[in-house]
């Protein structure tokens, strides 16, 4: 094996010594200034540029994906980022609309309070209670802030309730739909009186007008102001619907109500007649005497 290796190393030697003397040749004749080598050298490189591409190629793939992925995955955040704060903007439109529109309401209901002949104070919504064979809401208002049983509630567009119940800080209201609510209304056209009932969820009916009574569809329902219970000549309902029969004795009158029961989420609960300056000094002075 050591003779087999010798061999070989032998014949390297003349090979690797020709190499070596070859190279001091051409190093020598660069370095004369000679432009033999110009052309070899020019084909050389023309023959080499090929080459160095395809040992380029994986690097140069390498560094394509690796910023395609960067960027996408820039993109992505950036898309997330986007969608999040759109997102956001829409919520703060939703409420920014939400807030407009109870400030509308809140205007509304503030002018029909100025109209009132009676003292009110102003309730929030904060609860519905949930009974399906009663229709009653819970405000943030009771004893404490003046509400009493049986006050009238009412919102910028008519009359909601009345107060069945108190505590201390809310109270129990009581809708006009209520099955087991009525209220003396009149109709603004023929002045003609009449008891408005709440139906639940089937029709809301005027209790047993006779079938001679002047009353159409279309035709507005005020409070009466009878048992000075409700403020007079506020809005009510609206009539529907009018069945007469003349073989019967009453017709069948269906009303919706004016209060937005379902979208009100402020209202007014009625504490009791407006006194004037003059009127509270004498108030006052009764008392003290």
């Amino acid at each position: 094996m050591e003779t087999l290796f010798g061999a070989r190393q032998a014949r390297v030697r003349p090979l690797l010594l020709g190499l070596t003397l070859a190279s001091c040749v051409l190093l020598g004749i660069e370095k004369a200034g000679v432009g033999w080598l110009v052309p070899v050298r020019s084909v050389l490189a023309t023959t080499v540029v090929p080459v160095q591409y395809v040992a380029e190629t994986p690097y140069l793939m390498m560094n394509y994906l690796v910023e395609f992925f960067s960027t996408r995955d820039r993109l992505m955040r950036r898309n997330a980022d986007l969608e999040r704060d759109l997102l956001l903007h829409k919520a703060e439109t939703a409420r920014t609309d939400a807030i407009l529109a109870e400030n509308d309401r809140l205007r509304e209901l503030l002018n029909s309070r100025a109209r009132l002949p009676d003292d009110v104070i102003i309730a929030e919504l904060i609860e519905v209670i949930p009974d399906p064979s009663r229709q009653e809401i819970v405000v943030d208002k009771g004893g404490a802030h003046g509400v009493a049983v049986g006050q009238a509630v009412i919102d910028s567009t008519g009359v909601f309730g009345q107060v069945v119940e108190t505590t201390p800080l809310t109270s129990r209201v009581l809708l006009v739909t209520d099955p087991s609510h009525a209220i003396p209304v009149q109709v603004m056209r023929s002045q003609v009186f009449a008891i408005a009932s709440g139906g639940g969820k089937g029709p809301h009916l005027l209790d047993n007008p006779p079938v001679t009574t002047d009353i159409v569809v279309g035709d507005d329902l005020v409070s009466s102001g009878l048992g000075r219970r409700f403020p007079r000549d506020y809005p009510v309902g609206v009539v529907t619907r009018v069945v007469k029969d003349p073989a019967q004795q009453y017709a069948q009158v269906v009303w919706e109500p004016s209060a937005a029961l379902a979208r009100s989420r402020t209202v007014l609960v009625v504490l009791g007649e407006r006194q004037d300056e003059e009127q509270q000094a004498l108030a006052v002075a009764e008392a003290e005497g």
